[in-house]
């Protein structure tokens, strides 16, 4: 491989942990919240192999991981590559969110696209705020299907609106819709904003459409990068696909 393109790609994955754009998008959000707030003992509820669980791990050392998911396949990946990469400071375990019962375990519990998956996940939100400790922050991302537009023609992602019916069962909400769900358990609303905007969801879109077409997509990913960095940046009002609402539990 150019040693150029290795050293590109050594020097991006050590700022973001995937080069899917959707991950990158999503990773913009999580960084600047995260370098904004202290925290010592982290959950990722719904953390599937462990993407952002090992991203986080990795960057701070002194900080305690853990991901919770119900898939035994994606855990047990997530195990493998936490010991692949050295990192003492992170766990995975099996477990079912609406069964949960932790209490003020957690001082940052963060959520990126899981509670979609989960029917009745209200329920959910209300096990992740009990196990937060005074102080503590909850990160809830998800889709916002109810309000989303393509950009593109809608018949350009039949394979991903074909999945995503199939796979986003639970509840989805509105900004207000969620507040006043965060506000009901008792917590005070630090930020309530949409995201993949117009930029994100051109960088999103481009990247979908060139899927099976790995020498366009390549070209492209550079762009695409470019333009989706722009996505945090902007109010996105403009039909946009994702939701993040942080609250933070009283101390």
């Amino acid at each position: 491989m150019n040693p150029i393109v290795e050293l590109g790609k050594r020097i991006f994955y050590r700022w973001f942990p995937s080069a899917f754009v959707s991950a990158y998008i999503r990773t913009l959000y999580l960084k600047r919240f995260v370098q904004s707030i202290e925290f010592s003992n982290v959950l990722d509820a719904g953390c599937g192999p462990g993407l952002f669980t090992l991203f986080l791990a990795s960057r701070f050392p002194e900080a305690r991981f853990t991901g919770y998911d119900c898939s035994e396949k994606d855990i047990e990946q997530g195990r493998r590559e936490a010991k692949e990469k050295g990192l003492r400071n992170v766990s995975f375990e099996v477990q079912d969110l609406t069964v949960w019962a932790g209490k003020e375990m957690f001082d940052f519990i963060y959520s990126i696209d899981c509670l979609e998956h989960i029917p009745g996940n209200r329920k959910v939100i209300a096990n992740l705020v009990r196990a937060l400790t005074p102080g503590g922050f909850l990160y809830v991302a998800m889709p916002c299907e109810k309000i989303h537009r393509f950009l593109f023609p809608r018949r350009c992602f039949g394979k991903y609106v074909q999945w995503a019916a199939g796979e986003h069962i639970g509840d989805q909400y509105t900004s207000e819709e969620l507040m006043a769900i965060f506000r009901s358990l008792g917590l005070t609303i630090v930020r309530a904003q949409y995201t993949f905007g117009f930029w994100g969801k051109f960088a999103w879109e481009l990247d979908m459409l060139t899927d099976g077409r790995p020498g366009l997509k390549r070209l492209l990913l550079p762009l695409l990068f470019s333009v989706a960095a722009l996505d945090p940046l902007c109010r996105n009002r403009s039909g946009p696909y994702g939701l993040l609402v942080i609250g933070q539990k009283p101390s």
